[in-house]
């Protein structure tokens, strides 16, 4: 059985409705303004996570990227430092040919060795090469050149730096001098710098077998040790490449997640445009309405 229905239980429902009606038409007018349909948790607690999910994925991407462009400034010094060596070696290879000439007297050799002394000063010299305050050569001892002004000997270590491009995912930026270049000729391990140091001695020999030195053994380690300079510059030219996929790859992810996140935060004007209109024609259908129904009672003109 149904109870009567008051003027006074009519005119509380409709301001309830209408409450209502205002309240979500101040959502709808804020959301416009601010450009954002969540302002707060409470607007869509998903949203809201899903949210926080997409921000957290957007800066991880970021931080990756910026690791890649540090690697790859690491790796283009590198390269640079490389290239550098790999010139000195060609011009030593060029004086150990003329310095092997039976032609040439004494001080036409003293001559081509100063210049080889040069050139171990000069594969020094690039070794002590740094990016953003570190030495790229020393391995992880970074504050530490490689080698010290006027010294051959190796001062730096054999660890590996790396950078991590992607969730699980490094790689190894640096490459050592002591692996490439070594420690000088009492090393006597036939890399850069002991051929180089040994060139010059041959040069200021007069023995026969110093002069035979230089056109087999001190032509063969030079060609020997271009070779590990060419391939340390083809190892750091594969990982430059391998940057360069992560990072257009990284800048995909920013962008899809961006737009992702867009989606769950921003407002959609052409939507919220037309959800106001019809709640703004709704609160007047509801005005009129309850103008319409509520007339005043006899009670009202009583009291």
């Amino acid at each position: 059985m149904l109870g009567r229905v008051t003027n006074n239980m009519m005119a509380r429902a409709l301001l309830g409705d209408v409450t209502d009606l205002t309240a979500r038409i101040a959502r709808t007018q804020e959301s416009i303004s601010s450009g954002r349909q969540i302002t707060n948790p409470s607007d869509d607690p998903l949203g809201t996570q899903r949210s926080l999910s997409l921000r957290s994925e957007i800066e991880g991407a970021k931080q990756y990227q910026r690791n890649v462009n540090e690697a790859t400034g690491w790796l283009e010094t590198t390269d640079d430092a490389l290239a550098d060596i790999t010139n000195i070696i060609n011009r030593a290879h060029e004086l150990t040919v003329q310095g092997a000439s039976d032609s040439l007297g004494p001080s036409q050799r003293e001559a081509i060795a100063l210049e080889i002394d040069q050139l171990v000063k000069g594969v020094t010299e690039s070794a002590n090469a740094s990016f953003q305050g570190t030495y790229i050569f020393s391995g992880t001892a970074t504050t530490t050149p490689p080698y010290a002004l006027g010294s051959v000997t190796f001062q730096g270590n054999g660890g590996v730096v790396a950078r991590t491009i992607g969730p699980g995912v490094s790689v190894q930026i640096n490459t050592t001098a002591n692996s490439l270049l070594g420690s000088g000729a009492a090393a006597a391990d036939g890399k850069v710098l002991a051929t180089l140091q040994n060139i010059a001695t041959h040069l200021r020999s007069t023995a026969v077998a110093d002069r035979n030195a230089l056109r087999n053994g001190d032509l063969a380690d030079l060609g020997r040790n271009l070779d590990q300079v060419s391939q340390s510059r083809a190892t750091v030219g594969a990982v430059m490449s391998r940057l360069d996929s992560a990072k257009a790859r990284l800048g995909d992810i920013e962008l899809t997640t961006t737009k992702l996140l867009s989606e769950t935060e921003d407002t959609d004007l052409a939507k919220a445009v037309l959800d106001l209109t019809n709640q703004q024609n709704v609160y007047q259908a509801a005005l009129r309405s309850g103008a319409s129904v509520i007339q005043p009672s006899l009670l009202d003109f009583l009291r």
